[in-house]
């Protein structure tokens, strides 16, 4: 996977683990026009009819979707919902689709209940296939898009231009803020140990972004050896392990990566320097490993 390619698959993939609702609905919709302009057609709620459950139909194809991304999945309520649209999908656009698709946010899968009903409605409905559609599938979708689609959705990516420009003083902005935080007690410092990455189990974006920021960490430990104050590196170095202990247990990898770039870049994402900025003190300190698990063998 090149620079721009990871870049871009792990923003999106940012957006996709944050948005919930209707949000999620319109990361949908705008993930389906830029992959299928004018094939795919979303509707929208039309007064006191609604979207006569439809919410997005994809012509080329005869696919009809559902798109349920609640804050957290429940089995029970899961199941009503796909009752009631499916019902309604048949009622409304029985004569128009071959497919039905649920379009869910439940990265861990759906619950057994849920994948029963819908191989029994699928089994009920011979000539109609019914799929449920997660990140995996809209990530395969997503890497269709033209390079110019992604630009357009998360502003300029990365380059390798961006890694010859990085300095310090993008540098000095990116570390200056987290060592403004509340200061953690001191611990010890361990080397790297080779695997890091595959242990982690991080994406093949997350793995490649880690993996650029690596290149520049000399550049911040050369910094911080000539900052004027010698304790910054290890006062942001109990910053990161604090914040990581903070965030260990109730993220996957990829979501505690994703967290970590917007603690230490701030939630509004900058220029390519400022994100290879970002990238490289993170890289840093997981180099030392203060964030992130070691491999089991290396542990100690």
């Amino acid at each position: 996977m090149n620079l721009q390619d990871a870049y871009y698959e792990q923003r999106f993939e940012v957006e996709f683990l944050r948005a919930k609702g209707d949000a999620f609905q319109s990361l949908f919709e705008r993930l389906m026009g830029l992959a299928y302009k004018a094939d795919f057609m979303p509707c929208r709620p039309w007064g006191n009819q609604g979207d006569r459950k439809n919410d997005g139909f994809l012509k080329s194809e005869r696919r009809l979707f559902q798109v349920y991304a609640p804050n957290q999945m429940d089995a029970a309520k899961a199941k009503a919902k796909i009752t009631e649209d499916f019902a309604g999908a048949r009622e409304h656009w029985g004569k128009h689709f071959d497919a039905w698709t649920f379009v869910h946010n439940a990265t861990d899968g759906l619950p057994p209940h849920v994948q029963e009903l819908l191989l029994d409605f699928e089994a009920a409905n011979p000539g109609i296939q019914l799929q449920p559609w997660s990140q995996e599938e809209l990530r395969l979708i997503f890497r269709k898009l033209t390079a110019d689609d992604k630009a357009s959705w998360f502003g300029p990516s990365l380059t390798d231009a961006t890694r010859i420009k990085l300095g310090f003083g993008d540098l000095k902005v990116v570390l200056e803020r987290i060592a403004a935080l509340p200061a953690p007690p001191m611990t010890d410092v361990k080397d790297v140990p080779s695997g890091k990455i595959e242990a982690n189990a991080l994406s093949e974006a997350v793995a490649r972004l880690l993996k650029e920021g690596m290149i520049k960490s000399p550049l911040v430990a050369e910094f911080l050896a000539q900052w004027h104050d010698e304790t910054l590196g290890e006062r942001l170095a109990e910053a990161f392990k604090a914040e990581y202990r903070r965030l260990r247990g109730s993220d996957g990898p990829n979501r505690i990566f994703a967290a970590l770039q917007s603690w230490v870049g701030g939630d509004h994402r900058g220029t390519p320097e400022h994100e290879l900025a970002v990238l490289a003190v993170i890289a840093y300190y997981f180099e030392r490993c203060d964030i992130f698990e070691e491999p089991r063998r290396a542990a100690r």
